[in-house]
């Protein structure tokens, strides 16, 4: 068994500072560190190694000081490591990185790729799926528990529901969140690393070679923005006072605000008109909130490029959803039924959406950065090679129809804008960025799709769970409690329901078994954007604050009046929680909020 593991080299996220005048990221004296999600993917290897036999080696494409990450790996037992360095790989997106990657994976062969879920500094979740594409080889993402059966690998993943167990055949190209072992920090270990450039890849490097790094990337970069967020770090003597505040502050801190009315065309001659597409998620027979916030935005985006704001439904009984996304601003609707469309089996959901882009040649194509869409919107962007934007935290058209897309790095205080070179223009888009519109008695016009025979795929669903609370609440509710590890969720619950609340916590009231894991919140978690978000003795560090940045107001309670996660949010109480808390979930009434 020979187990290639996909690592990264990251700036530790915490030290990342902002040049103001030279609006960039100060990089010089930055710590570097090995990114956690792939730490944990060898850790995994190397478990998986003690059962099966066989190796383990961690791959990178990165600068010469990328060899520290890989002595890192051979500390937690990598058993050698090869590192991508050349001039020409350098300034790649996802898919010039996925594509380079694949390269060096054909060339040594492997039974089993696993990497990171994410990488915490760029944050796409796209290389995964991205290099799966280019390798023509099965995928899973999110995975939090590995066991090997014969020829096939049974993967635990995690889902915007809860969690469902997977089979795939072997080889396969798996993206771990969570690791059986939790990898230690270990010494840096030592061991053969063996350096590979360009050429010992393919026989014909050329000059601006449109296979590597930025030559070979269809999305640039155009600028970096500092877009931290102020808190008003406010202290409230009372519940009453809190909750008034609150109020105040959320009826200032619009979300992204949306409107029927379309703005007309940018281009002052309009020369050509395109229309916006939106992949509606469904779930339990109706569309998501995230898909209707992203059909919201899509009447100002297909005004600006003078065409219709497009659904493109997929699925199995999706009549509701058809429903939904006609009340809430769509001019039409591809409507594309299929048995096969059940359940989210990635080969069959990938060959579908790609049928239609390759036909119907959208000029943008939207997909919500949920669990699925971030697992499905990179796969058919690479299988097509076309230039995707992860995570969007907005969007905007420039006067030629091209795509603006802003996204959030590092925790989300910083922001890249980025634009793409190839059509169609592909973004998944954060969760309640945008207010959907209020629903009005429309008729879109309806097209049904002819999917034909989609494939029946390799990989099988064995087994599914639903948490409760299900992750997805954390992306619908506008409010939003977190609890702390030394907090009982329990104590919470009525309150929580009668608010209206949905309820997830740091990494350590998951590790305590407080909330699921699918419900932690911060950096290596979700992050959440809702009108209001209440920490309840959480951790004050940047990881679990950063899962909140978007939060248009954000309420703290502490037993403690010096804790630094009163000073990080808007209005702050000091005092027992299992008074305040409840007390002030059931004076927080939200319904005059954005």
């Amino acid at each position: 068994m020979k187990i290639v593991c996909l690592i990264k080299q990251v700036p530790r996220p915490d030290a990342i500072e902002f040049d103001q005048e030279t609006k960039s990221l100060k990089r010089e004296g930055v710590p570097l560190i090995l990114n956690p999600f792939d730490a944990r993917a060898v850790a995994e290897a190397v478990r998986l190694r003690e059962t099966a036999g066989g190796e383990v080696i961690a791959m990178t494409m990165g600068p010469p000081q990328s060899e520290e990450a890989l002595r890192g790996c051979l500390g937690l037992g990598a058993d050698r490591c090869i590192q991508l360095s050349d001039r020409v790989f350098a300034l790649a997106d996802t898919i010039g990185t996925s594509r380079t990657l694949a390269l060096a994976l054909s060339k040594e062969g492997s039974d089993l790729v696993l990497c990171g879920r994410k990488a915490l500094d760029a944050e796409t979740s796209q290389v995964p799926p991205e290099v799966a594409a280019f390798l023509d080889r099965p995928h899973v993402t999110s995975a939090v528990g590995l066991a090997l059966e014969g020829d096939r690998l049974r993967v635990r993943r995690e889902t915007d529901d809860g969690e469902e167990t997977v089979e795939v055949p072997l080889p396969a190209v798996v993206s771990v969140a969570r690791a059986e072992r939790e990898p230690a920090e270990v010494e840096p270990g030592n061991g053969r690393i063996d350096v590979w450039a360009a050429d010992d890849l393919v026989d014909d490097v050329r000059e601006n070679d449109k296979r590597f790094g930025q030559t070979g990337s269809p999305t640039r970069v155009l600028a970096v923005r500092d877009v931290t967020p102020e808190r008003a770090s406010e202290r409230a003597d009372s519940v009453e006072e809190a909750a008034a505040r609150i109020r105040e502050l959320a009826r200032e801190r619009q979300a992204g605000a949306t409107a029927w009315d379309k703005p007309e065309h940018l281009a002052e001659e309009p020369g050509a008109f395109y229309d916006c597409w939106t992949l509606v998620e469904v779930s339990e027979g109706r569309a998501t909130r995230p898909s209707l916030e992203l059909l919201a935005k899509g009447r100002e985006l297909s005004g600006k490029l003078g065409g219709s704001n497009v659904a493109l439904v997929l699925g199995h009984d999706v009549a509701g959803a058809v429903e939904d996304v006609s009340r809430h601003g769509a001019d039409l609707i591809h409507v594309g039924e299929h048995e096969a469309l059940r359940d989210y089996v990635p080969e069959r959901w990938v060959a579908a959406v790609r049928s239609v882009v390759e036909r119907e040649r959208p000029h943008v194509l939207l997909f919500p950065a949920t669990l699925r869409g971030r697992d499905l919107g990179p796969r058919v962007a690479g299988e097509l090679e076309y230039g995707m934007t992860a995570d969007c935290v907005d969007l905007g058209i420039d006067r030629a129809g091209r795509l603006i897309q802003h996204k959030p790095a590092y925790g989300g205080n910083i922001v890249s804008v980025i634009m793409g070179a190839t059509t169609p223009q592909l973004a998944t888009v954060r969760p309640r960025m945008f207010e959907p519109l209020q629903p009005r008695d429309t008729a879109a016009e309806i097209r049904p799709i002819d999917l034909d025979a989609l494939p029946e795929g390799t990989t099988r669903i064995s087994e599914r769970t639903a948490t409760e609370p299900r992750p997805r609440r954390l992306d619908e509710a506008d409010l939003v409690v977190a609890v702390g590890a030394g907090i009982d969720p329990a104590a919470l619950a009525e309150a929580a329901e009668r608010a209206g609340a949905a309820i997830g916590g740091d990494r350590a009231a998951c590790a305590a078994g407080r909330v699921p894991w699918g419900a932690e919140i911060g950096l290596q978690g979700r992050q959440v954007a809702p009108h209001v978000y209440l920490a309840i003795e959480t951790d004050a560090g940047f990881d679990h604050l950063t899962g909140s940045v978007k939060a248009g107001v954000i309420a703290a309670i502490s037993s403690d009046p010096s804790s630094p996660l009163l000073a990080a949010a808007d209005v702050g109480l000091t005092g027992d929680w299992r008074e305040l808390a409840p007390a002030l979930l059931d004076a927080l009434d939200l319904t005059d909020a954005p």
